[in-house]
């Protein structure tokens, strides 16, 4: 490989870059609206659950209950009086996410310290809410319970009487919080990173092909690696520069714990690159116009790839052949390996197996792109 040659081609590519105003529109401006965008919104946190409630007991307990339900932060409480009938209408319409239902013996039951049981209907057609929304649910009632089981308990010890009891005392570790924002911002920047790298240089040799300036490069005697370098090399540097915006976006507007080292951030990013990049430039030599290097990019990489990564379904829940397409794909490593160092501090010993397979990806799908790639024409 001659550098001379491919300094000459860097040359050349960084200012056609710098002249299209549009380009870097979509390589740096588009990915940061993107993140600050797309990182409110990917949560899988819920609040302000619309719960209507029926109190059907209008004792004090009863009241004690739902302003505990209230309380808790989790809930937009509404209090039903029409006919009871109506209740899953709420839910069918939307109203309500949660009802709940308090039963006419409820306060009684629980001043003759016996179970008292209340309905709940939960909207299902969301799995996620109906989950997080009946734990959310769960929680509060579970609280309260504690504190007429705590009114007997110490009744029980003035009479010298003490309860067997089981405390299990749990500590999240690495997001003590449980925040979902730490776990699917970091993510999220890996997601924007294939795609603005791999559109742009999905379409890099295609430009070429429909603006005529083909026959300029095949006269050329740059041979096909020093093409392929030349057009890669100013799109690794435009990359690294959205990496070091979406880490300070990541850290100072998401307030995302950092708690590995940063070079070995860039260093693992730069093996991605070296994928989404090399993935761009083979689809770049299989089709002959843009509008087909942005379907075959968009539809049969970008979907399944987000899709099957991990970014917002766990690939071990996935079916067993599921997860052996899963196995394929260089952006579920990167994930691994981006949320192991914000979060757990994770380094080399812990990441090589992602580590060599991202440079296994990138080596495989280049060489495949220099070998595929023919100065002519057709």
């Amino acid at each position: 490989m001659n550098l001379n040659r491919v300094k000459v081609l860097l040359k050349k590519e960084l200012t056609q870059i710098r002249r299209d105003k549009s380009l870097f529109g979509i390589l740096i401006v588009a990915p940061l609206i993107q993140l600050l965008v797309l990182g409110n919104a990917a949560t899988t946190d819920i609040r302000d659950i619309s719960m209507s409630i029926r109190d059907n007991d209008q004792s004090y307990h009863s009241r004690e209950y739902i302003r505990a339900l209230g309380a808790s932060g989790y809930f937009q409480i509404a209090l039903l009086d029409g006919p009871e009938n109506n209740d899953a209408d709420l839910l069918v319409s939307g109203a309500a996410g949660l009802v709940v239902v308090i039963p006419p013996d409820f306060g009684k039951r629980l001043v003759r310290n016996t179970p008292a049981t209340v309905q709940v209907l939960v909207d299902g057609a969301d799995s996620n809410f109906a989950v997080q929304g009946l734990n959310y649910l769960q929680k509060a009632t579970r609280l309260y319970s504690e504190r007429l089981v705590r009114v007997v308990e110490a009744d029980l010890a003035r009479r010298g009487i003490a309860l067997p009891t089981i405390v299990a005392e749990s500590r999240a570790w690495y997001n003590p919080d449980l925040t979902s924002t730490y776990y699917m911002v970091p993510a999220l920047m890996g997601v924007l990173l294939l795609v603005t790298t791999m559109i742009v240089t999905s379409m890099a040799l295609v430009k070429e092909r429909e603006e005529g300036t083909m026959e300029q490069v095949i006269v050329t005697p740059l041979r096909p690696s020093e093409l392929i370098a030349g057009k890669l090399l100013p799109f690794v540097v435009i990359g690294f520069i959205e990496i070091t915006l979406a880490i300070a976006v990541i850290l100072f507007v998401f307030h995302v714990p950092l708690r590995g080292n940063v070079l070995a951030l860039y260093a693992y990013s730069g093996l991605f690159l070296l994928t989404t990049l090399g993935l761009g430039l083979f689809i770049s030599t299989l089709v002959k116009t843009q509008q087909q290097a942005m379907l075959i990019a968009g539809f049969f990489v970008m979907l399944p790839f987000v899709l099957l990564s991990g970014f917002i379904f766990p690939v071990e829940n996935m079916p067993r052949p599921i997860q052996y397409v899963a196995a394929f794909i260089p952006l579920k490593y990167y994930l691994t390996i981006i949320r192991g160092i914000f979060l757990k501090g994770t380094w080399w010993p812990d990441l090589w197996p992602q580590a060599l397979a991202l440079f296994a990806w990138g080596a495989g799908i280049l060489g495949l792109a220099v070998l595929k790639f023919r100065k002519r024409l057709d």
